[in-house]
């Protein structure tokens, strides 16, 4: 799995992930928009790749791994974000469009550690209920 890409068009945009390393990138195509938009399948399709990549990096004993000893993400009201490299991925409910918004501030590629994966994935999970 380690060059392979995978790539959704998803309700509004599209989301590249791929293997790197020890890091999953995540690479957002808005397409002109502010946002992507996820339907429900779009997201559990979306959280079952980064929790196989994840599982796949954690197993490897070659990975360093980082001790998970606070939460990474921020909250503001119901938006959820991280800062990664002087970037950030943002997350919410959009109740208008029935669906799970995502974008981003600074860099469109952002490479994720496996603890930020594992948030992201429970995040969107709750978000898709």
């Amino acid at each position: 799995m380690e060059n392979q890409v995978y790539n959704w068009f998803v309700k509004n945009g599209n989301i590249q992930i791929q293997k790197k390393e020890d890091r999953i990138s995540l690479q957002l195509d808005n397409e002109k928009k502010e946002y992507c938009l996820l339907t429900q399948s779009d997201a559990y399709e979306i959280i079952d790749l980064l929790t196989q990549i994840s599982k796949e990096i954690w197993e490897n004993p070659n990975y360093q791994r980082q001790p998970y000893t606070n939460q990474l993400f921020k909250h503001n009201g119901n938006e959820y974000y991280w800062e990664i490299e002087g970037s950030q991925i943002l997350i919410n409910y959009n109740e208008i469009e029935d669906a799970i918004e995502i974008k981003y501030k600074g860099n469109s590629n952002i490479d994720l550690e496996v603890n930020h994966a594992v948030e992201i994935i429970q995040i969107m999970d709750q978000l898709s209920r």
